[in-house]
Parts: structure tokens; C-alpha cells; sequence
């Protein structure tokens, strides 16, 4: 069993002037975090600090530091001061100071700078009128400076910095912004910062974040970490407005409880609802990780005043040499949960069929044994109903083969589960399916006989249709796979390209064994695709086992790039002869012998711009297309596709009729004006299911967004909620989060402004 990443690191405020501190030695990232539920920027736990590696010299080292001087001239008395005028530079480790005049004390280790000061370290500048410094504390003024961080690409001003030592600086009346344009769009301004690289922290006091003009976040006090790592604080509240909830404000606060241990607060008021409360924690150790959320909402205003809630654990680990575990438990309060609350917890969203699920695994030489429990919370709708599945509680399953990929090789399956269902019968099933194989493989093509053994016995809690609660099933089967290659050079609109031809044919035999009064714990028809129209048993699950005499053939050609191998173009065909009619189905009567499925696929690579893709199944006995999956994306360039593909899946063999267009894109309508929207539309039912439609607007050094999203619940209901951002580069994103949305709904989504890895501390070299 496997889990999502762990929860992302919570946005954090970007300090003000993180690279000033920068300039000091700290070579960290200045970006700030993100609203706490944007899983696109994550920075995961970890077991120890990372490695701190500073531009510093050892501390033993420092005393014997050269220090030059070069200037037009040059004056002073030996050992006491040295006077420089005219382009004058002094150079000491990464240090670099560039002024006018400046006068350099032997004794105090002193150098004072007038005129058109430019201090510079490890590509931060800040320049001023005046510089007082100590070389050796690094302690001293720089009045009515300027600023530019490397890191961020940031700058600003402040009234005074005072350099308190080589990891400590204050600055007051200060300002910060990566806009480079004027008028300057938004900015932070503190009235006071401290920042001390030694514990990693700064503070500001009294500061406000200015958008256009205005004030829009008031900050009057601020602590925030002066690298990427995680610090315990206020995050940036989170706003949205949905038509079912109303308006949604929540105010998270994130905890950093160490290195390994994290956990977010997040109080949240719902208009239309009430308080709700979340607690979202994160844990990792050498032998086991894990995360979890629990949501309450003590009384629902539009539920009678009901408690409502919603909460998950998952975690996974070792408990000793070959054994392994893993925990997902998810559950909700009531089967309204998912409509009304499906944005609040990723990890539940608007799911109808919760897990609970738990797995113990003792790893094999050639294999793996597992006890594991699912167990399923099923919310229902009673104008869309769904199946219930049924509840495995517990499973032992067993897993062995073979080490031989070629020559005599041999595979065994077993699996001892109890099936539950408060709708169905319930009972017990042994299954057993040994099997052993014998594959020729060669450059050229291969063949591979097979012959496989299924045993299964059912006890029954109540009756079977046939009266018994013991039935025992012993089913063999015998495949033979077989296929080739070949290949031959060839050339298409002037490009030499590499052409395959893969015939391939499939023979399965099982004889028929009655299976009509046995339970269906987990069987259902397979869908027809590439892999599975070469299979031994057209049903997915262990309970039911198709009787076959039938024979698959099927040829593939691909284009292939001979230069690299990428594949550009794929034709398959392949068709199903049954020579003996099927008389073990999931509904109605047996399947006449003859011509049955066909399966046609075709994509094509067009280009670093087109792409596309079609399949085709049709049943030859019914003369009918059962489905058709038809699919295009053109990508002329950035922030420029648009994607479409068609569904259209009959009423046959008991299936849902579907027939339904979905079409996605992003498009940049000007230098800073995009567009973004997607769309499902069901031709059946002559309206659009579920969509979204938005515009993103890039000013240069800010971001903004704004999307309609309308999703269906049902046939009859639906919700549109607005999520909109304003995003301000190399700070932070405020707002509801709609960039999960986008990429979810859009392939090929790129977000606008994309962070990069932060330059060289060389870039900026002087």
C-alpha cells in the first residue's frame, strides 16, 4: 500500500530582507511558502538538519585573512591608517567594498567609506553615501541604504542598517520587493526588522504589505525563518466562496514542532455553517512515517445544529528484518460530507468510498506474505446511489516465484479472505492458482506456454442460490503466447525513421465449469485495452473464471526515431476468435461462438507540438462499437495548449452509457492577459457536467488569479465555487488556492512565474 507525499511545508511570510542576511553568509532560498493547503510547493520532514554549507572561513582562520586596498591614490602612517581616494576597492575574503574615500584603521580594523559606497558579498549589494564597518566583528552603519538580494531578486531601502555582527544585522524603515518596474506595484515595509542567522530568525515589527497603492495585509508583528527551513507561525489566511458554503475564511497557523514533527492549526469560519476546527500533523522517523487531519465542525447552522466531522491517518514503516506495515484509515461523519466539505481535506475531497485499510507484509526470498483488513465506508445519495463493495476482513495473501526470466519458471498465488457486506451474502473463500510457465525469449520475437491451476472454496454465512454454503471450484487453464519483430528503415515526409512490424497470437483454453450460484465478492468485466485483450480471463477479481477456447491475433507497427528511439506513431489491431461459445458471463446468456472484440489503437507524436491518440473497441457477434476513446493536445508553445478528447461508451454488456466531449486550455491572449478553462459536456444529456473557466493576469512582479469552477454532485445538483489569488513574486501567495484546480483540469498546465533554483552566489561578482 502506498500514500501520498507528506502534507507541504505551510507558507511562511518571506522576510523583508532575508538577503540581507544573505550578505552576511547565508546562501538560502528568500522565496516564501505558500498557503498551507498549495501542494505544488513542498518541503518535506527530515531526520536531521540539512548540511550548512556557508561561504565562511574557520573561525581560526579568520585572524590571518588578506586584506586589500586599490585606489588611484594612496596615503597613511604604517600600522596606524591608510587614506585611499579616487575608484578606490578593498577586497577581504567574499567582502568587497567600492567607494570613493575610504580611511582604514590598522588597530580597530576599521574601514570607513563616504561617497558612492558599494558593499558586495556573495552577489548581494548594498550601496549608500556612507559605511562604517569593522572588519573583523563585522559589526557597524550603513545610513540611507540600498539593497539587491541575489537570491530573490529582490531589493530595497531603509533608512539604517546596522551590521551587529556577521550573522546579526537590523535595519529600520525598511522596504523589499522584486519589482523592478516604476511605479513600483507592491512592496513590504517594517518599521523595524532584526534578523540573526545564528538561530535562524527574524523578526519584523510594525510592517504592512502595500498592493497598488493600498494596504492589504497589516503585519504588526512577524517571525519567519531566514532560509527554506520550517518555523512555527502565522500563515497568510485563505478566503473562497462557493454557492453551497457561502464565504470560507480560514487563518492557519503552523507548528514546527521539530525537524521530524510538524502539525497546522487552521481555525476557519464558514458563512453559511459555522466554526469549523482542522489539525493536519506530519511525523517521520527512521522506521516509520505517517500523516494525518481531523476536521470538526461542532454545529452545522444548516443541519439541525448537527456535529459534523471528517479525519484520516496514514502511515507506513518497518517493525524488524523483512516486516513492513501500512495504516489508511479515512471517515467522515455523514454521506453529505462529501458535497458539502469536499475542498477541506486533500486527502478525503469528494471521494464516496472511504478506506479503512491496514496491511502487515513479511517479505520472502521469492515472495511476500500479507495479512491485511479493507474495510470501506460507502456515502450515498439517494438520487445517485453507488455499489457497495464489499469489506475484506481479514486477508492472508501469499506471492512466490521463480528468480528464472527465461527458461522453466514457476508462480504462486493464494489467498485466504473474509468478505463481508451488510447489502450481501457474506462468506469466506480459499483461492489457490499455481502456475508454471516456460518463456523462450529471443531478439527476434518469443513464446511462452503456460499452465495455470485455479482452486477456490467458498463458506457461506447463508445459503448460496443453490442451497449449499460449502461449494468447492477447480478450474485449469493452458495459454500460449507468442509474437516477433521486425524492423526495417524507412523515411516519412523526408525523415528517416525506423519502421516495426509485431504480429502477435494468443491461444487460451479453459473448460467450462458452472458458476452461476456462486458469490461475486470482487469479479467485474474487464475493460478492453491493449494489455488486457491478451489475457486469460476476460474478468478482473477471483470469483468468477471464464470458460475459453479462443484465440487473439494482433499486429503492431510503430515509428521509431533512430536517432533517440521515441516512439512517434503506433497502429494496433487486434482481434478475438472465440472457437467455443462463453458460457460463464456476468449477465445474460452465453456468448456465441465466432468473430468477437476488436480493439484498434492509434496515437501519433506529431511534432514537439501535436499529439494524439484513438481506440477503438467494436464487437464483431453484435455489429456494434462498444467504445470509442478519441483524444488531441496542440502545444504551439509556453503557456499555450489546448487538449480535447471524446468518450463514447455504449449500454452493452450492462455498462453506464456514456457519450461526453472534454476540452482544456491555456492560453496566453496577450504580453500579460491568459486564459484558462475546461469543460465536460454530455452529449446524452445535452449539458455540461463539470467545468471550470478563469483568467490569469501576469503584472511583471505580481500574479493574479481568478477561476469559476462548477462541479456536479449529481444528475440534479451541482456547486460553482470562485477561487481567486493574488500571487506577489519571491513573496508569498494570498488568496484561496486555484493552481490544484488548474493543474488537475489542464493538461500541460505551466504556472505562470515558475520558481527556479536560486543563481550562483557567483552571479553577481564584481
Amino acid at each position: 500500500m502506498s500514500f501520498p507525499q507528506p502534507l507541504p511545508s505551510p507558507p511562511r511570510l518571506a522576510p523583508l530582507m532575508l538577503a540581507l542576511a544573505l550578505a552576511l553568509g547565508c546562501d538560502a532560498a528568500a522565496q516564501a511558502q505558500e498557503a498551507a493547503a498549495a501542494a505544488d510547493t513542498s518541503a518535506p520532514l527530515q531526520l536531521t538538519p540539512s548540511l550548512d554549507l556557508l561561504p565562511h572561513l574557520p573561525a581560526q582562520a579568520q585572524a590571518f585573512e588578506p586584506l586589500f586596498v586599490i585606489a588611484d591614490k594612496i596615503t597613511g602612517q604604517n600600522n596606524v591608517y591608510v587614506h585611499a581616494t579616487g575608484d578606490v576597492q578593498l577586497r577581504k575574503h567574499s567582502v568587497v567594498i567600492k567607494t570613493d574615500r575610504l580611511r582604514y584603521y590598522f588597530v580597530e580594523n576599521e574601514a570607513v567609506a563616504n561617497g558612492h559606497v558599494r558593499v558586495l558579498r556573495d552577489g548581494n549589494l548594498f550601496t549608500g553615501p556612507a559605511l562604517r564597518m569593522q572588519l573583523d566583528t563585522y559589526r557597524g552603519q550603513m545610513p540611507d541604504a540600498d539593497y539587491y538580494f541575489r537570491v530573490t531578486q529582490g531589493h530595497g531601502h531603509a533608512d539604517n542598517i546596522d551590521f551587529l555582527g556577521r550573522d546579526h544585522l537590523q535595519a529600520d524603515n525598511a522596504t523589499y520587493t522584486t519589482c523592478t518596474a516604476s511605479p513600483v506595484d507592491w512592496f513590504v515595509q517594517a518599521t523595524h526588522l532584526d534578523l540573526n542567522l545564528a538561530d535562524n530568525t527574524g523578526v519584523a515589527r510594525d510592517a504592512r504589505v502595500v498592493f497598488k497603492g493600498a494596504t492589504i495585509l497589516p503585519l504588526p508583528y512577524a517571525s519567519f525563518p531566514l532560509s527554506d527551513a520550517r518555523k512555527s507561525g502565522w500563515l497568510p489566511p485563505t478566503l473562497g466562496v462557493d454557492s453551497r458554503n457561502g464565504v470560507d475564511l480560514a487563518v492557519p497557523y503552523y507548528w514546527n514542532i521539530a525537524p521530524n514533527y510538524d502539525a497546522t492549526l487552521t481555525p476557519r469560519v464558514i458563512l453559511r455553517r459555522g466554526f469549523m476546527g482542522s489539525v493536519a500533523a506530519r511525523w517521520l522517523q527512521p522506521n516509520y512515517s505517517g500523516r494525518s487531519q481531523f476536521d470538526l465542525l461542532p454545529s452545522d447552522s444548516s443541519d439541525n445544529g448537527n456535529s459534523r466531522w471528517a479525519g484520516y491517518v496514514q502511515q507506513n514503516g518497518g517493525l524488524g528484518p523483512g516486516l513492513s506495515y501500512a495504516l489508511n484509515y479515512q471517515r467522515v461523519s455523514d454521506d453529505n460530507w462529501w458535497q458539502d466539505f469536499g475542498s477541506v481535506n486533500p486527502v478525503i475531497g469528494s471521494n464516496r468510498t472511504l478506506p479503512q485499510q491496514a496491511s502487515l507484509t513479511y517479505g520472502l526470498p521469492l515472495g511476500y506474505l500479507q495479512l491485511s483488513v479493507n474495510r470501506w465506508q460507502t456515502l450515498q445519495n439517494a438520487t445517485a446511489p453507488i455499489a457497495v463493495p464489499y469489506n475484506q476482513q481479514p486477508q492472508l495473501y501469499t506471492h512466490l516465484q521463480s528468480a528464472n526470466y527465461s527458461g522453466l519458471s514457476w508462480q504462486f498465488d493464494s489467498a485466504l479472505t473474509r468478505f463481508t457486506n451488510p447489502t450481501a451474502i457474506s462468506g469466506d473463500r480459499l483461492y489457490l492458482n499455481p502456475q508454471i510457465s516456460y518463456p523462450l525469449v529471443r531478439p527476434g520475437g518469443f513464446i511462452t506456454p503456460r499452465l495455470s491451476f485455479n482452486f477456490t472454496r467458498y463458506v457461506t454465512d447463508t445459503p448460496m442460490p443453490g442451497g449449499a454454503t460449502t461449494v468447492d471450484r477447480a478450474v485449469p487453464t493452458f495459454s500460449l503466447d507468442s509474437g516477433l519483430v521486425f524492423e526495417r528503415r524507412t523515411s516519412l515526409f523526408g525523415h528517416a525513421l525506423t519502421q516495426t512490424l509485431e504480429p502477435r497470437l494468443y491461444y487460451v483454453y479453459t473448460p467450462y465449469r458452472n458458476q452461476q450460484n456462486l458469490p461475486n465478492f470482487d469479479s467485474a468485466d474487464l475493460d478492453l485495452n491493449l494489455s488486457t485483450i491478451y489475457t486469460d480471463n476476460v474478468f478482473s477479481g477471483n470469483d468468477r473464471i471464464a470458460d475459453a477456447n479462443n484465440l487473439t491475433g494482433g499486429v503492431t507497427s510503430r515509428l521509431l526515431d533512430p536517432q533517440t528511439g521515441v516512439e512517434l506513431g503506433r497502429l494496433t489491431l487486434a482481434q478475438r476468435v472465440l472457437f467455443s461459445p462463453q458460457r460463464v458471463t456476468l449477465g445474460g446468456g452465453p456468448i456465441p461462438a465466432g468473430l468477437n472484440d476488436t480493439f484498434a489503437l492509434a496515437s501519433a507524436n506529431l511534432g514537439a507540438h501535436w499529439s494524439a491518440d484513438a481506440a477503438l473497441q467494436y464487437n464483431m457477434r453484435l455489429k456494434q462499437t462498444q467504445q470509442i476513446a478519441a483524444g488531441a493536445r496542440w502545444s504551439p508553445g509556453p503557456y499555450k495548449t489546448l487538449s480535447t478528447s471524446y468518450l463514447y461508451q455504449s449500454a452493452a454488456s450492462g455498462q453506464i452509457p456514456l457519450r461526453y466531449i472534454n476540452t482544456a486550455w491555456q492560453w496566453q491572449l496577450s504580453r500579460r492577459w491568459y486564459s484558462v478553462g475546461q469543460a465536460n459536456y454530455s452529449i446524452q444529456d445535452k449539458r455540461f457536467n463539470d467545468g471550470l473557466l478563469g483568467f490569469e493576469y501576469d503584472g511583471g512582479c505580481w500574479v493574479g488569479r481568478i477561476v469559476v469552477q462548477r462541479n456536479s454532485l449529481t444528475q440534479a445538483t451541482a456547486y460553482t465555487r470562485i477561487l481567486f489569488q493574488l500571487e506577489l513574486v519571491g513573496f508569498s501567495r494570498l488568496g484561496n488556492n486555484p493552481l490544484s484546480a488548474l493543474k488537475q483540469n489542464i493538461p500541460g498546465y505551466q504556472i505562470l512565474k515558475q520558481s527556479n533554483a536560486p543563481p550562483s552566489r557567483f552571479s553577481n561578482y564584481e
